[in-house]
């Protein structure tokens, strides 16, 4: 027993021997620390407590969907990881790297992620209920659609994050820095906002710019400008501003642009307000309406046209009722259906690759010959669900959590195939 212990701590002792001797930064993961983590969670926090010093690099890691519940990452190096849909519910990450990771769809229940490095993480649709986020530093992560309920960010820098439409339902913001941030419609029930500092750049639930009356009615702390702004910028804008609205001629007599328009001209510094403007909408306004409108009448129009092209990628049908919609042949790839009511719906030959099917009810619904690569059906309801034909991905999440496999294909006669 003893010479087996030696054996499997050896390569991690050594290792940690040689950390000091080597200063330059790795920018990929050490394998004998991934090694120590496949061993599983109770492994890896025994060989913790047992070697207080050791710090993991795991940095671009491909972790995908794994049960991290538990675990003791605190100082650990996760810079670039994957840990899309993965379970770290009660991890410790107390000051941990995590520049750059991508965390969407994952659970991090009450996780302590205390003075976490966390810049342009991407947590969209994460599930953060109660988790500890104080003085970590996630500036640009994206936060989207996430479940930021109860979650304490005192002192935390947000700045320039996305939060649109996370909740942020109970949440503590005292002293964090949400200039530039995106909270366009966010649940902000029952917030704690004391000393959060905002700026003329950050975008509030209501789509509004944070102002001086807003930060004085909440005892939050207003800048007057993002400090992401640059001011030459923000008056050659300006400038520009006064052409459109019709202040031609007061520019050619060299007057001032007013302070007003300079103020808006910084506003247009929130990166996801521009990239929103900027960004090509892939999906059919029209047919997305109708749809959402009334299904019958969508299913009557599709029947009268049955030439009609659907198109429909990216398209958000979060908790919608589309029962019995006739979704034959669309193109919904990349669209968000969850806790979406899909019972009974016809979804033969439909692209619904990188589709976010989270706790939708699919029962009874027809899949046939779909295209399901790296479809999420997290919790979602496949009960009498028909799969014949459809193509599946080890980056197709089942309803288990788990990833589908090329045996799961073979036994509900499905093709697996790689991703696109």
């Amino acid at each position: 027993m003893r010479s087996k212990t030696i054996r499997f701590f050896l390569p991690i002792l050594l290792n940690a021997a040689l950390i000091p001797v080597f200063s330059c930064r790795v920018s990929a993961f050490n394998p004998s620390h991934l090694d120590s983590l496949n061993a599983g969670v109770k492994s890896w926090n025994n060989m913790r407590t047992l070697h207080k010093d050791f710090t993991p690099d795991l940095s671009g890691a491909i972790l995908k969907g794994r049960n991290l519940r538990g675990a003791d990452f605190q100082n650990a190096n996760f810079s670039g990881a994957v840990l899309t849909d993965s379970d770290l519910s009660n991890a410790n990450l107390r000051n941990a790297s995590l520049d750059g990771a991508r965390m969407s769809g994952a659970l991090l229940i009450r996780a302590d992620f205390q003075g976490a490095r966390m810049h342009a993480v991407d947590l969209e649709g994460a599930v953060l209920d109660g988790a500890h986020l104080q003085k970590a530093e996630l500036q640009q992560s994206i936060l989207r659609k996430a479940d930021c309920s109860n979650v304490d960010f005192s002192d935390a820098d947000l700045r320039d994050c996305n939060f649109r439409e996370a909740s942020l339902a109970n949440a503590t913001l005292i002293g964090a820095d949400l200039q530039a941030a995106y909270l366009w419609r966010a649940n902000f029930s029952r917030v704690k906002l004391r000393g959060v500092r905002v700026s003329d750049a950050t975008i509030l639930d209501t789509g509004r710019y944070a102002t001086e009356e807003w930060a004085r009615d909440r005892q939050a702390v207003f800048l007057s400008a993002s400090p992401s702004v640059d001011p030459l910028k923000a008056s050659s804008d300006a400038s520009s501003a006064a052409v459109e609205g019709g202040s031609k001629n007061a520019r050619s007599q060299g007057r001032s642009s007013p302070a007003h328009l300079v103020r808006n001209a910084a506003s247009t510094a929130n990166i996801w307000r521009k990239a929103e403007i900027q960004s090509a909408v892939l999906y059919d306004r029209k047919q997305y309406e109708q749809l959402k409108r009334n299904v019958f009448d969508w299913n009557k129009t599709r029947k009268q046209n049955s030439a009609m092209r659907v198109t429909l990628h990216g398209a958000d049908f979060d908790h919608k009722n589309l029962s019995y919609a006739d979704l034959a042949g669309a193109d919904l790839a990349a669209s968000t259906f969850k806790g979406a009511d899909l019972e009974e719906s016809d979804l033969r030959k439909a692209d619904l690759s990188g589709c976010d099917f989270r706790e939708a009810s699919l029962r009874g619904a027809d899949l046939g010959g779909a295209d399901l690569r790296g479809a999420n059906f997290w919790r979602a309801n496949l009960d009498r669900i028909r799969l014949d034909g459809a193509v599946v991905s080890a980056a197709t999440v089942l309803d288990s959590g788990k990833h589908a496999t090329s045996e799961w294909a073979v036994r509900f006669g499905v093709t697996f195939a790689e991703e696109k």
